[in-house]
């Protein structure tokens, strides 16, 4: 019998064991991010967040949109975004919109500084306002490269500009204290009738107002004194009490590490948002993330190349300015410690500015962005 038994247990054996599934095939747990035209290429974990830039546009284009995989990109629009990493491969294409290259007229309206660009057609007018030290040339040179690149934008999305500078050119500041009968707003006053009179802009077109510190607060002032469409406010929330009662359209773009002068920057910024929003007032309020710094960011930066931006970057990382995520290590606006580390051949009085400009953008610190263009141009779009 007792071969019966050891066929029988052999038997169940072989029926039970054929019955048992097989492990299943593990499930892998990271995915590839291909970006064209652009830097952020990689593996990634499921979950992982992502940053994602275009390559720099030509003086002939402007950023437009990502296309491909872009259902998991929190700003498809914008040239800088990022995404949490879905359980698939994600395939992107930074994609350009063709332009006529910008080319600013400069003349002198009421003893001030006046550059201005009109297209062919154009919806309504942008009047960009400085922060404290500033001047125009910084929103038409490459000595602000964000904010020439905002007005590149601008300009390819339908609207004329017309920048001047405060009347005070010693401490460089707008004019806020006596509020309607402010200096700087009788000489924008005269500046538009000026353009309008000789046909250079027309009578009658809206106008929108961008403000970078405190030129951000003069822009609360005399959005409201001359009603303008809509207006959006960079790195400062504005004359608090304005906001009790005007009427137009806001939107802040904030920097989230812009605390260093003043720690209640976001906070009072984020109240005079609410505000509008109590008042069912169009208004939007945006943050701007620290991101981390790849090798070719410094690449927008006319006269530097590829490789001239990862010598920068190499050199930046291997002082220990960027860590092992691309985040920049220190406050740049507590220290310029970092300026040593530059290389020689861009370590002098013109690069160091504008290289100084892009740490302080990622950074997120006190400085105009053009992180939030389309975000921007959209708001004013409805206005």
């Amino acid at each position: 019998m007792k071969p019966t038994v050891y066929l029988s247990a052999l038997f169940l054996t072989l029926i039970f064991g054929s019955c048992e599934k097989s492990d299943p095939t593990p499930t892998s747990t990271t995915f590839s991010l291909t970006v064209n035209n652009g830097e952020g290429s990689g593996t990634y974990n499921i979950g992982d967040t992502a940053y994602i830039f275009s390559n720099p546009s030509s003086s002939t284009q402007v950023f437009d949109k990502w296309t491909g995989d872009i259902s998991a990109l929190t700003s498809p629009n914008e040239w800088r975004t990022t995404l949490k990493m879905p359980s698939a491969n994600v395939n992107v294409t930074a994609t350009f919109k063709t332009t006529a290259p910008i080319n600013f007229t400069n003349v002198v309206i009421n003893g001030s500084q006046v550059f201005y660009f009109v297209p062919a057609t154009y919806r309504g007018i942008i009047i960009p306002f400085h922060g404290a030290g500033g001047n125009a040339v910084g929103w038409t040179t490459s000595k602000g490269i964000d904010n020439l690149e905002f007005l590149r934008y601008a300009a390819a999305n339908g609207y004329a500009i017309v920048v001047t500078e405060s009347k005070d050119r010693v401490n460089k500041r707008w004019e806020t204290s006596t509020g309607a009968a402010s200096v700087d707003i009788s000489n924008i006053d005269a500046i538009i009738s000026s353009l309008q009179t000789s046909g250079i802009i027309a009578a009658g077109k809206p106008f929108y107002g961008v403000g970078m510190s405190q030129g951000s607060g003069f822009l609360s002032l005399i959005s409201t004194v001359k009603n303008y469409k809509a207006a959006a406010l960079y790195c400062l929330g504005g004359i608090d009490q304005i906001y009790d009662n005007t009427t137009v359209p806001t939107i802040w773009n904030m920097a989230k590490l812009d605390i260093t002068e003043d720690p209640n920057r976001l906070v009072s910024a984020k109240a005079n948002y609410q505000k509008l929003q109590t008042r069912t007032i169009p208004s939007a309020y945006y943050v701007n993330e620290p991101t981390p710094i790849f090798p070719n960011r410094f690449t927008i930066i006319p006269g530097i190349d590829a490789s001239g931006s990862a010598a920068i970057y190499n050199s930046l990382k291997t002082a220990g300015y960027i860590n092992a995520k691309g985040y920049f290590t220190i406050d740049p606006r507590v220290s310029s410690v970092w300026y040593s580390a530059v290389p020689a051949q861009y370590n002098n009085s013109t690069m160091i500015p504008m290289i100084d400009d892009q740490i302080y953008i990622s950074y997120t610190q006190h400085k105009f962005y053009k992180d939030s263009d389309f975000r921007t141009i959209e708001f004013f779009n409805r206005f």
